[in-house]
């Protein structure tokens, strides 16, 4: 759920929580007062919220145009019926797996390109990339680091 203004947080409290006290009472009456009170109306709005089921309030909420959307973890994002239902799940290859899951965005730009996603870099991977390209270092000064163990175990002394 998100009220970012006024508006929206009257419409919630007026429309949805029947709660015209949560505007009335100074404690609530701006977004300045709501702040620092932001733990007594949490508290005032969950005691709401317990009354009925999380269906119900999504619901409403929608009928009141409020932003509402559920917080899923990433296994429930991928199993959602949205992601199936807007054709956002596919696949991208990765150096190991072979593939890896991927939820597309869910808005697309049709003045922007779109880029293909990759997966995410293997440990390591662009270390002497990023040494070299932002930091400035030569392939001498990264190898002295990776000698003295930079990158992971350092290599036994050579006898000498």
């Amino acid at each position: 759920m998100a009220c970012a203004n006024d508006r929206l947080y009257r419409r919630l409290v007026m429309e949805v929580l029947n709660r015209p006290d949560l505007i009335t009472d100074p404690q609530f009456a701006t977004r300045k007062a709501r702040s620092e009170n932001k733990e007594l109306l949490r508290a005032a709005i969950a005691e709401v919220f317990a009354s009925d089921t999380l269906e119900n309030w999504m619901a409403k909420m929608k009928l009141a145009n409020i932003p509402v959307g559920y917080l899923r973890t990433v296994e429930e994002g991928f199993n959602a019926p949205e992601a199936r239902e807007r054709h956002r799940l596919n696949r991208i290859p990765h150096p190991t797996a072979e593939w890896v899951p991927n939820i597309e965005p869910p808005i697309t730009m049709g003045m922007t390109g779109a880029i293909d996603p990759v997966a995410a870099p293997l440990l390591g991977q662009h270390t002497k990339q990023v040494l070299h390209d932002t930091l400035g270092y030569d392939e001498r000064r990264i190898a002295q680091f990776a000698e003295k163990g930079a990158f992971g175990s350092a290599k036994p002394p050579t006898p000498g």
